[in-house]
């Protein structure tokens, strides 16, 4: 089953469709962003589609007359089992692009099921433009989506943009010659805004700095590159305490954060909880030993959090050293420790950055990132 909804653009409105079919992450609330505030913007007439299996469902669906719900599937194993819903899911998006007079349309995110669905949509003999947004141009070690990577991709070859959140992604796309250079426009990952968030207080050399580790525990993630990172900083006596929130395989490290007496929350974290783990957090610390992008530094700086992060690939596009946050000299425990001891033992360093962090919001803001998206598809 399908809800549709009229969306009434208004003169001289852009109509563009938004399409996100995936369930959970950071991309459930990048994509209640995008929709409410594209349908705030007089220049643009959204229309949203949408799993009904979206983590935020409920909130996506109460922007009303711009929002198409749609049937996926709850599982991996579903991604085969419900096929079927893939030819009715054909007919009523084409049929939805027409009734809104859509113009372009851009995956926000590659699907398991669009390499099956736009191309049948025939967009460019319809006039309309397609762009697809990928957020990774090689697999991340240990991530199990790397299976699917190159399926995805197939996205690739029916639009008219590839849009990347990071250079560091473009480049991997070209390396692969996946898609030529001169196809695809680099943006940016913008600020992702949870109920609840709190400007950051001014640093209190009495207390301890409280370090958040967030997010799906990954190999590539460096969990242990953090460790590490924190035995250090205790020998020496600073002043850190560390909360590690999101589910995955401690394997070694649960002992260690035990003795450290970290707080653990080693499961799913549910949206609601979010908004209240930044604000009872100083300092987000990204402790990769490979990135393209991050969503966890977007959720961040959404929060307020300053940021320290080691100097990998995406994650140096999103801080700017000294300003938002801090980049390590190396991938090592030593440079990590030296960056989370200047924020501890500096307080106006760290208020400096906690106020740039604030200040620079407007630059890593949704309505930017809607802005120069529909230049890019409509403008080319």
């Amino acid at each position: 089953m399908i809800n549709l909804f009229r969306a009434d653009g208004g003169d001289g409105a852009r109509r563009v469709a938004f399409l996100y079919w995936g369930r959970r992450g950071a991309m459930p609330r990048f994509t209640l962003e995008l929709g409410s505030t594209a349908a705030s913007m007089p220049s643009i007439a959204p229309l949203i589609s949408v799993s009904r299996s979206n983590a935020l469902i409920e909130e996506i669906q109460s922007l009303g007359d711009n929002v198409m719900s749609v049937d996926t599937f709850e599982t991996g194993l579903g991604a085969l089992t419900r096929i079927d819903r893939i030819r009715r899911l054909r007919r009523e998006l084409a049929a939805a692009l027409d009734k809104h007079a859509i113009e372009a349309v851009v995956t926000l995110m590659p699907h398991v099921w669009t390499p099956l669905i736009i191309p049948a949509l025939r967009l460019k003999q319809a006039g309309r433009r397609y762009a697809v947004v990928v957020h990774d141009g090689q697999p991340h070690p240990g991530d199990p989506t790397a299976r699917v990577l190159s399926w995805l991709h197939r996205d690739l070859a029916a639009s008219d943009r590839v849009v990347t959140l990071s250079q560091t992604v473009a480049d991997q796309l070209v390396q692969a010659k996946k898609i030529p250079a001169e196809r695809i426009t680099t943006l940016f990952m913008p600020d992702l805004i949870y109920p609840d968030r709190q400007h950051r207080r001014s640093r209190d050399l009495r207390r301890p700095l409280q370090l958040l580790f967030f997010g799906r525990i990954m190999p590539y993630r460096g969990l242990g590159l953090f460790v590490d990172a924190l035995m250090l900083l205790r020998q020496r006596g600073i002043m850190v305490e560390a909360g590690i929130f999101g589910e995955g395989d401690l394997g070694a490290n649960a002992a260690r954060l035990a003795e450290l007496g970290a707080r653990v929350e080693n499961r799913w974290i549910a949206e609601a909880e979010i908004g209240g783990i930044l604000a009872s957090h100083d300092v987000m610390v990204l402790s990769h030993v490979e990135a393209s992008q991050s969503g966890v530094a977007a959720i961040a700086h959404g929060g307020y959090l300053p940021i320290v992060v080691t100097p990998v690939s995406g994650l140096i596009e999103q801080v700017d050293h000294g300003r938002t946050g801090l980049v390590a000299a190396a991938v090592s425990a030593e440079a990590l420790a030296a960056e989370i001891e200047r924020l501890a033992e500096d307080a106006g360093l760290y208020d400096l950055i906690a106020a740039n962090v604030t200040e620079t919001a407007a630059a890593r803001s949704m309505t930017r990132f809607i802005q120069e998206l529909c230049d890019v598809v409509l403008d080319p």
